[in-house]
């Protein structure tokens, strides 16, 4: 029941940021706070662990996207030097944090649940900071992740997930118009 709701509530969240409404990190942050639950029942250390730090990103989107900066702060793009500087911490973070979840038998699938946990951070990151590159990164971390989730028989929450990944490619069209150009 737990998983239910909280894909609900992340279906929710997903919609709600594509619109740009600032009430998606209220979703989101209820979704997270459940999914904590579910993840710790299902053997998935590292993406509990990431929900928690999904609460806090809720809070801080909710301040970055208040109501004064809702309709006038644009999205925009994240250079490309960028994105391979995150990359490399992503595979670095994974390489540590995958051989301690491996070696404790804390997780069913370390490489895949580290490597999905530290690139969502990023994505998480640069959806709270409005770059459009945020969608990029979700489609390919949301079907990833599905597959993760029906390894685990998280079925509802795999095809959410899967769902995120097609709703990401809704979102980049939907803020693609609105990009800032850079001055």
């Amino acid at each position: 029941m737990t998983e239910y709701v909280a894909v609900a509530f992340g279906f929710a969240y997903i919609v709600l940021a594509i619109l740009q409404l600032r009430a998606c990190w209220i979703a989101g942050g209820v979704s997270t706070a459940l999914f904590i639950v579910v993840f710790i029942e299902s053997g998935l250390p590292m993406q509990a662990a990431l929900q928690v730090l999904y609460v806090a990103l809720s809070v801080y989107g909710w301040i970055a996207w208040r109501p004064a900066g809702e309709s006038s702060v644009r999205p925009r793009s994240w250079p490309f030097s960028r994105h391979l500087i995150a990359l490399a911490g992503v595979a670095v973070a994974t390489a540590v944090s995958a051989p301690l979840l491996a070696d404790n038998a804390w997780s069913d699938a370390p490489i895949a649940e580290s490597l999905g946990a530290w690139a969502s951070l990023v994505a998480t990151w640069l959806l709270a900071r409005r770059y459009i590159d945020t969608w990029y990164w979700w489609v390919v971390i949301d079907t990833g992740l599905s597959g993760l989730f029906a390894s685990q028989g998280l079925l509802s929450t795999a095809a959410l997930y899967l769902a995120f990944a097609l709703l990401a490619i809704a979102g980049w069209r939907t803020w693609r118009p609105r990009v800032a150009i850079p001055s």
